[in-house]
């Protein structure tokens, strides 16, 4: 494959498509396809075991006590270190928890492997969307972001189906294990990736070493997105089991990820052209996409969920991200980038806990149906702080790019 090197380039006639690009997207695709299969059999695998609604969500969730701790961590070190160096420890880490997770036997178990799991975690997607954000011009970040968003879509489509149906023809272990070899595989590639720090700085821990102010908005509003689509993460494989589907409930993530391959890269292009308030029909899919998983009752309702929820959520993941990178300037992505992922792993904790809570109470259809709430409180943060985003961008990016940017507003008016 050849070494492939990370630069910060500002020149606006930069393609989005370079080789550093491509060769992080593809470690980024491998590493997230293992992640989702193992993911998606956590919940089922707690089940055979006995666990109850809310203790499922805690399964699902349990990378995330991890990953919340080693945020703390993780942030100046990008900032500071190798981040080669950084990826390959962090994906030995999970590598060590997958095997864990194929040779559990009881709850407690799992939910160790799975805490261990986002040990790792706390390093890897915080890293990637650093160093993928320094192969990109400012004024085409959204749409930048859209694309290596395609890394998390391909591996949605194909990690829960192939996942769950190994499971189905095997056994857990033997599917877990198949998550342990694929991530193996994006170790390989990784080897192959030279990435050039930018700026480093001394490492120091420090609450501004891995909160940035800054990049607060994008932060809370990612928060809000996943109190309601984690919810989606937890408990749709064992909804879907309960509706009779067995391992077919894996198609919504199938038939998500295909449609992600159009929704992500468009809605970037979208913010990137009309600004971000364009998030807000976003969001209004994605509130949209869990009232018809709460009403579903069959396959099909399912799938026109997925699409619908690739169009909400899916579109909207990336413009956060692209608002997180954006409004930083780039010595400071690894303290952005762990500031969004810390509101991120927060949102999955508590999301499920709570939606645990309500399924005990109220059935999974009622829970899908009062998860919208959180979509709307993220549509008023975006409302709100859509005008300080634009600004804090226009302050940082070099005078081309403001020039072009406000050529482009001006046409676009």
């Amino acid at each position: 494959m050849g070494n492939v090197t990370s630069e910060v380039k500002h020149d606006s006639k930069v393609k989005i498509l370079s080789l550093a690009f491509v060769g992080l997207l593809l470690a980024y695709f491998l590493v997230n396809l293992s992640l989702n299969m193992a993911n998606n059999l956590s919940t089922p695998f707690a089940k055979s075991l006995g666990a109850t609604p809310v203790v499922i969500g805690v399964v699902a969730t349990g990378f995330t006590y991890g990953s919340i701790v080693f945020k703390l961590i993780s942030g100046p070190a990008i900032d500071s270190f190798n981040r080669k160096g950084l990826l390959l420890g962090a994906v030995v880490i999970i590598a060590i928890a997958f095997l864990g997770d194929a040779f559990a036997t009881s709850v407690p178990m799992l939910v160790t492997f799975r805490v261990l799991q986002g040990v790792g975690q706390a390093f890897t997607a915080t890293t990637f969307i650093a160093i993928a954000a320094d192969t990109l011009p400012r004024k085409k970040m959204s749409a930048g972001m859209g694309i290596f968003a395609l890394g998390t879509a391909a591996s949605t489509l194909l990690g829960a189906v192939v996942g769950l149906k190994v499971q189905e023809a095997t056994s857990f272990r033997t599917a877990f294990l198949g998550s342990f070899f694929t991530l193996l595989v994006g170790f390989v590639v990784l080897l192959f990736i030279k990435v050039k720090p930018v700026n480093a700085k001394k490492f120091k821990i420090t609450l501004s070493g891995f909160i940035a102010k800054e990049a607060l908005a994008p932060a809370f509003m990612q928060f809000f997105f996943m109190m309601a689509w984690s919810c989606v993460f937890a408990f749709l494989v064992v909804y879907g089991q309960e509706q009779g589907l067995g391992s077919n409930v894996g198609f919504f993530n199938t038939a998500y990820g295909l449609a992600v391959f159009v929704a992500a890269p468009f809605g970037g292009k979208l913010v990137d052209r009309f600004g971000y308030l364009m998030v807000i029909p976003m969001l209004v899919l994605m509130a949209v996409s869990l009232w018809i998983i709460s009403f579903s009752t069959n396959l099909w309702m399912l799938l026109v969920a997925a699409v619908v929820g690739a169009f909400g959520y899916g579109a909207a993941g990336p413009v956060a991200r692209s608002m997180d990178m954006n409004v930083v300037p780039e010595n400071r992505r690894g303290a952005a980038s762990s500031t969004l992922f810390v509101a991120s792993d927060i949102g999955q904790l508590v999301g499920p806990v709570v939606g645990g809570i309500l399924v005990s109470a109220f059935g999974y259809g009622t829970m899908f149906r009062i998860a919208p709430v959180w979509v709307l409180l993220a549509a008023l943060l975006v409302i709100f702080t859509q005008k300080y985003i634009k600004n804090k961008i226009a302050a940082l990016a070099p005078e081309k790019e403001v020039a072009t940017m406000q050529a482009d507003e001006a046409k676009a008016e």
